[in-house]
């Protein structure tokens, strides 16, 4: 492109520090003898009523919607304002430079400090994570909301509507303001936010022309840095206000990663470090994803919901669960019924001491099964799916013979054959009504003499269920769902009705393939299937489908594009 006669359109907002930051890529571009021309366009932040809250992406997306349209050629973006998923047919071509990462105290009065400023102070922020880190270093301070760019926020800081204001050093050293910084606060006082003070240069995907020019002026350190910083951002389920700061740089051929998360209210906060090689972009989003899983250990952040169709959680669930990260929204798909009395399994209980094996496999079909039975019959074998179910048995008295390694029904009869012969041995499966007919086929294939019982029956969600799932599926958060059986599948969907696309569209996560198949042939992708087919196993997977995606996102942002 160098000594082209085409003039690159450069879009910029009008506000003095985004001229100054376009200028800055603007004057890089044209020493490499590239023509530019700056464009002003009006965002959507540009527009906002005076004293409304900065929303995501609020300064981005005019500009995205000029570059696409074709009505420029580039645009340059403070990072941290940048959206974490962005179109598909635009591409961050550089991240040029990055000023002072840091927050900046700016005061009124003498205060020189944050512990300098009077009892009770009045601090002026439009940043959840500056509120709250603010609230955790100095719990007496009156935090207020106060928005405007930096200029008029310097105005009404002078006109007395604060004492002081928290503002980006980046902005300040940039407009020529740095004198007015009273003291640059401690990465670890307040994390920065992801990305703070770099610039990003966008084009379209397509147009390799400007790529190629505009990829001249990226800086692969701070491409690893900024990606590194807003991989947690994503790793955390958050967005521009999440109030979560962090900070990477290059040390001795590492990256030093500084990560912290706190409550608006400043009560709960957690800082952390983060040391990784920078020729490990393989495993950086692990190492990202561990210490978002450690932040929101201490820190009860807003979460990513999960709808868990299950028919029964219990608490002991739900907490695990949420010590994965994710809110749970409770919706029952499916209910369960017990048999009718007099059924064949009032009949079986009595007699159980006749067979050679009996094989259960879910702590319903345990509950079931005894109910009203006396104490299990010495002479009996016993046969768990998974852990959970050898440990209700357990609870139950019974001493369990064969728990197989994979907790998928069908491979019961290789672990039971495994200690003795099946043939003519005489086998009770005390299961639901809906269970897959694979189990007693392959007992019977290997010789055995089978009684398949219906132990408790499944029917469709409770009436209540459809009204908690419309409730759930407007929750913002709600970004996957939970299948364990085919049958709760086919009762979300009937519980949805016409509104069925709507939890389609959620990511979905399955116990096992027989689940996974009933799923995928009523609409939805299933993102992942639970290696072991029990609640671990689930609460794993679900945890894997987000974990995965940060590993995507960073794989894809890492690379420069040609």
């Amino acid at each position: 492109m160098v000594g082209s006669a085409k003039r690159l359109r450069l879009g910029t907002r009008a506000s003095r520090l985004a001229l100054v930051q376009s200028e800055l890529v603007a004057a890089r571009l044209r020493a490499g003898g590239v023509q530019v021309e700056l464009k002003t366009i009006v965002s959507d932040g540009d527009l906002r009523a005076p004293d409304t809250p900065i929303g995501e992406g609020i300064f981005v997306t005019a500009l995205q919607r000029a570059l696409v349209a074709g009505e420029i050629d580039l645009a340059v973006h403070s990072a941290k304002d940048l959206p974490l998923d962005e179109d598909p047919q635009l591409v961050i071509a550089a991240y040029p430079e990055r000023a002072d990462a840091r927050d900046a105290l700016v005061t009124r009065r003498a205060a020189r400090s944050v512990d300098d400023l009077a009892i009770g102070a009045t601090v002026g922020t439009d940043s959840p994570r500056r509120a709250g880190f603010l609230r955790a270093l100095r719990p007496d301070l009156n935090v207020i909301p106060l928005h405007g760019n930096v200029d008029t926020r310097l105005r009404r800081l002078d006109a007395g509507q604060a004492d002081a204001l928290v503002l980006a050093a980046a902005g300040l050293d940039r407009l020529g303001l740095g004198s007015r910084i009273a003291v640059r606060l401690d990465a670890a006082s307040m994390p920065p936010a992801p990305a703070q003070g770099a610039l990003a240069v966008q084009t379209r995907r397509d147009d390799h022309e400007v790529l190629q020019a505009v990829g001249a002026l990226d800086d692969p350190a701070i491409r690893m840095a900024v990606v590194a910083e807003r991989a947690l951002l994503k790793a955390m389920g958050g967005g521009c206000r999440a109030p979560v700061g962090a900070v990477a740089v290059t040390v001795d051929g590492s990256l030093a990663l500084l990560v912290g998360a706190v409550t608006q209210d400043g009560r709960s906060k957690h800082v952390l470090r983060v040391a990784h090689g920078v020729d490990e972009a393989d495993s950086l989003a692990r190492a990202v994803s561990a210490a978002a899983h450690e932040l929101k250990g201490f820190v009860p952040l807003r979460a990513r919901a999960v709808i868990d169709t299950r028919p029964d959680l219990d608490a002991v669930e739900r907490a695990a669960i949420e010590r994965e990260g994710f809110r749970v929204l409770h919706v029952p798909a499916i209910a369960i019924a017990p048999v009718e009395k007099g059924s064949e399994l009032d009949r079986i209980r009595v007699r159980i001491g006749e067979y050679d094996w009996v094989v259960v496999t879910s702590k319903r079909g345990v509950a079931a099964l005894f109910d009203g039975m006396p104490a299990a019959p010495k002479s009996v074998r016993w046969a768990a799916v998974g852990a959970a179910t050898a440990k209700a048995l357990s609870e139950r008295g019974v001493s369990v013979d064969c728990v197989p390694g994979s907790s998928r029904g069908d491979a019961i009869p290789g672990a039971m054959a495994k200690l003795g012969s099946l043939q003519g041995r005489r086998v009770l499966l005390a299961r639901a009504d809906a269970a897959s007919k694979a189990l007693p086929e392959k007992l019977v294939e290997m010789g055995a003499v089978v009684d398949d019982v219906v132990a408790y029956r499944t029917t469709g969600g409770p009436e209540a269920s459809r009204r908690i799932l419309m409730e759930a599926m407007k929750d913002p958060d709600a970004e996957a769902i939970m299948f364990a059986s085919g049958s709760a599948v086919r009762g979300i969907v009937e519980l949805a009705g016409a509104k069925a696309g709507i939890v389609r569209a959620m990511r979905a996560v399955t116990i096992g393939p027989k689940t996974s198949a009933v799923a995928r042939e009523l609409g939805f992708e299933v993102a992942r299937e639970a290696r072991t087919q029990d609640p671990e196993g689930l609460r794993t997977a679900l945890r894997l489908v987000f974990d995965e995606e940060v590993e995507r996102w960073v794989e894809s942002q890492l690379v420069q594009p040609a």
